[in-house]
């Protein structure tokens, strides 16, 4: 862990007061504080529509608030959104995209340095898309374009990673290459916020979930937060995912034991 990081450490990585973002006649976050801890790991719970990728787009500036602020600690932040759309002719390499990670602390003008290329070496080498970097990007297939969009990600050295349902609809391949980087990056001491609606998950491997359901309902150790009451609030009405099972919560309790 580097000194800076560990300086950092009991402090706060990224903190929301009052957040509220409305798409016009739609509240998609009402008045969430919530203060996220310098390098933990975060499990941001809910359904979908509760509000998960508006949470991560409001911290790195895409969407604005209609009251209240986000603030990151660090300028260091790397988003990975859960969709990304690219056109077939896109000419760019994975290697391109990987090395466009740099480009926010180099500039577009700048030479690599021999940190910037092994940085990018390193970041496809952790993906294991080394032996896919001059394929075309468009010509990827869906977990593949994650492992690269993750493997930019790694390439930016973030000290704050968020990351948009990273694990939904992806190969078996790339699920457990992205859960043994997200081992890696919390031993590092980087702080990790990870959208999901996989309780499983969310219970299992992280120091802190937080369940949102436009508003913030609770926010803890698992141990305090996935639990039959929490959940209930948090999926009011939805289908919740527990590992490979379906629970409807508008009918069913679940508590995590």
């Amino acid at each position: 862990m580097s000194a800076e990081l560990q300086a950092k450490r009991g402090g706060a990585a990224l903190v929301a007061r009052g957040l509220s973002v409305e798409f016009g006649a739609v509240t998609a976050l009402d008045d969430v504080t919530l203060e996220i801890p310098a390098t933990a790991s975060v499990a941001l719970l809910g359904p979908n529509g509760a509000g998960k990728s508006t949470f991560l787009e409001a911290a790195v500036g895409l969407v604005r608030p209609r009251s209240g602020s986000i603030e990151a600690a660090t300028r260091r932040v790397a988003f990975v959104p859960q969709h990304l759309h690219v056109e077939a002719a896109f000419p760019a390499t994975v290697a391109d995209v990987v090395r466009m990670g740099r480009y926010g602390e180099l500039g577009w003008l700048r030479r690599f340095g021999d940190r910037d290329h092994a940085l990018v070496a390193d970041a496809l080498d952790a993906l294991g898309i080394a032996t896919l970097a001059r394929r075309r990007f468009g010509d990827l297939s869906g977990g593949e374009r994650q492992r690269a969009l993750l493997a930019q990600a790694v390439a930016q050295d973030p000290e704050l990673l968020l990351l948009d349902e990273p694990l939904t609809g992806i190969d078996a391949p790339t699920r457990d290459a992205i859960g043994s980087l997200l081992g890696r990056w919390s031993e590092e001491g980087r702080t990790v916020v990870v959208a999901t609606h996989d309780l499983e998950t969310a219970s299992r491997d992280y120091d802190y979930v937080a369940c949102l359901n436009r508003r913030l309902i609770a926010f803890g150790p698992a141990a305090t937060t996935c639990t039959e009451e929490v959940l209930a609030r948090t999926f009011e009405g939805h289908v919740l995912r527990v590992g490979s099972l379906l629970v409807d919560t508008a009918h069913h309790h679940h508590g995590s034991g």
